[in-house]
């Protein structure tokens, strides 16, 4: 009984971290739509995410806003990303990471780990499936 509880008392506490973590997102995301140096996509695709697990009607309602579900319908699209879209959202990624490790970050450590990143989730949207 005590463990049912305890159980309990975890998934209540978990699922209102994934509350807070996807209403984070999503004002960060909202955030990223006016500063150009802050993407949106991605705090977008943790949103949907992180409400997935708490409220999926929240997930759908971010799937179907007017300004940022058109972010994330091409990568949740199991017909997959259109190439052109991916061309621009590489570009767009090593650009600003580019700019990023040259201009702002001081420390060799910090860019290598920074451009590891930026390695990984390229090879990740490459990976993806192309729409033609």
């Amino acid at each position: 009984m005590f463990l049912c509880m305890f159980f309990g008392i975890i998934r209540r506490m978990l699922k209102i971290l994934y509350q807070v973590g996807g209403s984070i997102s999503i004002g960060l995301a909202m955030t990223g739509l006016f500063l150009p140096v802050l993407p949106t996509t991605p705090f977008v695709l943790l949103a949907i995410f992180l409400f997935g697990k708490s409220q999926p009607e929240k997930a759908n309602e971010i799937i179907q806003h007017p300004r940022l579900g058109p972010f994330v319908q091409d990568y949740l699209d199991p017909q997959g990303i259109p190439l052109k879209s991916k061309i621009k959202a590489l570009l767009v990624l090593w650009l600003s990471i580019l700019i990023s490790v040259t201009f702002f970050i001081p420390l060799i450590a910090i860019k290598m780990l920074i451009l590891s990143i930026a390695s990984l989730v390229s090879i990740w949207i490459w990976m993806k499936p192309t729409r033609h």
